[in-house]
């Protein structure tokens, strides 16, 4: 069928990416984007940095700016809200502040992203209670950073451990309250994740792990949160002015699943290597949709703006008539906290377990120089191998310098299917002044090689 109009529904990274791609593949089709936010493009990643100045100004972290659409021939239309969808007329209904209107598509991509998952909790409905989600939740919490002397973060991902960051810098007292035993456990094991602890906990932040936030107190606003202690039952009760609540989020499915698109078991839009759903012309990519991890091909959501980025310029372009596939996800992931690089990719403990993949790791504690030369930091690398066939399938890095370059070389060699001893042969470059003659990486590679005797 010959595509003349394309709708896009989001304009987060992979809505952006999608419009932006299938225009570069196709001059000549209607490209029309709608978005709820009134904003156009922009980098969720970097709003913590708003609040602790990093990010000067909320308008630097736009990416696209409104203008740009126009120049391109794509017509976007910000605080609008699609309504309906009848998809055998091919035929959408939208409403926005100054218009409402139908629009005739021959192609549909879904870009409608996650939703913050709010946990049950008494109190969510108070004032001065927030996500961090939008340029406006992070507009909101730039001012708390200036009227707030307690604030309690309730989750200890990595929106949450960046937030800790970002306020303790402006000199606010912060608690992160984390349910299970270690933070940032999507990323890290636990060994990993208490270096981070103990590192966190020596710059002034209060974590509990562990511990489950069972309500915020307080009138209209918050005082306190009650917590417990998930391994004794204790509770006490946490000086409050403010709350962030950072446990994760939902894919937005529901607009989708209205025309039968399928809901697969990661709770995604499920779509095959080209972004197509289930449905004729219609595809998905981002945060609202389900593929599959790179290692096992088992059902997964990305979650991450350098996944959403690739799956929409996979949806664009097929959407706009090509033929390009997405390889699937690895998971590669980074962040700094008081000047420590954490980085991880593909599998952790917890993943391994979770796909019923055993696993033989590599770990070791190295320098980023050689011992001889001044200034070398230490540095902690776990590699991870499938037991039966010593592939290459995860690794963690932490330490203050050259995480993520090491952890960008281990995503590649899982890309590139390479097991143990064909990382072991790695040949790092070297200078003292640089590295080491034997990267970390490869001594990782070294110890799992002698366990699988390869």
């Amino acid at each position: 069928m010959m595509v003349e109009t394309i709708a896009i529904i989001g304009c987060g990274a992979a809505g952006a990416t999608a419009a932006l791609q299938a225009r570069k593949f196709n001059r000549s089709v209607k490209i029309v984007i709608f978005n709820e936010e009134p904003y156009s493009q922009y980098s969720r990643c970097g709003l913590p940095y708003t609040i602790s100045g990093k990010v000067a100004s909320f308008d630097d972290l736009i990416l696209t700016p409104p203008e740009n659409w126009a120049s391109l021939k794509i017509e976007a239309k910000f605080s609008t809200r699609v309504t309906a969808i009848d998809h055998n007329a091919r035929e959408l209904t939208y409403e926005g502040e100054s218009e409402k209107g139908t629009l005739k598509y021959d192609a549909l991509i879904f870009a409608t992203g996650a939703r913050n998952a709010d946990p049950p909790i008494e109190g969510l409905d108070k004032d001065r209670v927030y996500g961090l989600r939008t340029i406006d939740d992070a507009k909101a919490l730039a001012k708390e950073a200036e009227l707030a002397k307690n604030i309690v973060i309730i989750g200890g991902g990595l929106i949450g451990m960046e937030a800790a960051e970002a306020f303790h810098e402006r000199g606010v007292n912060v608690t992160v309250v984390e349910f299970l035993p270690d933070i940032l456990l999507a990323m890290v094991d636990s060994d990993i994740a208490k270096i981070i602890e103990d590192h966190c906990s020596e710059h002034g932040i209060k974590i509990m792990t562990n511990t489950a936030a069972e309500a915020i107190l307080g009138d209209g606003e918050p005082t306190a949160v009650r917590v417990k202690s998930r391994e004794t039952g204790e509770t006490k009760e946490i000086p409050a002015d403010a709350v962030i609540v950072a446990t994760g989020v939902r894919a937005v499915t529901d607009l989708a699943a209205s025309i039968g698109v399928e809901i697969g078991p990661a709770h995604g839009i499920k779509v095959n290597d080209r972004m197509e759903t289930n449905v004729s012309g219609v595809y998905a990519c981002g945060d609202c949709c389900e593929h599959v991890e790179f290692v096992t091909r088992k059902p997964m959501i990305g979650g991450l703006g350098t996944v959403a980025v690739r799956q929409g310029r996979v949806a664009g372009i097929n959407a706009a008539g090509g033929d390009v596939k997405f390889p699937g996800i690895v998971g590669a992931k980074v962040t700094k906290l008081f000047g420590l690089e954490i980085a991880s990719t593909g599998f952790t403990d917890n993943l391994a377990k979770r796909f019923e993949v055993p696993v033989v790791k590599g770990s070791v504690k190295g320098l980023t120089r050689p011992p001889y030369y001044q200034g070398g930091k230490e540095i902690k690398v776990k590699t991870y191998y499938e037991k039966s066939t010593g592939k290459l399938v995860g690794g963690q890095v932490v330490g203050v310098e050259d995480a993520a370059m090491r952890i960008n070389v281990l995503t590649l060699g899982i890309q590139c299917k390479i097991n143990a001893a064909q990382l072991f042969d790695f040949e790092n470059c070297y200078a003292p002044a640089v590295c080491d003659t034997w990267d970390p990486i490869v001594t990782s590679a070294d110890a799992a090689r002698r366990r699988l005797k390869m």
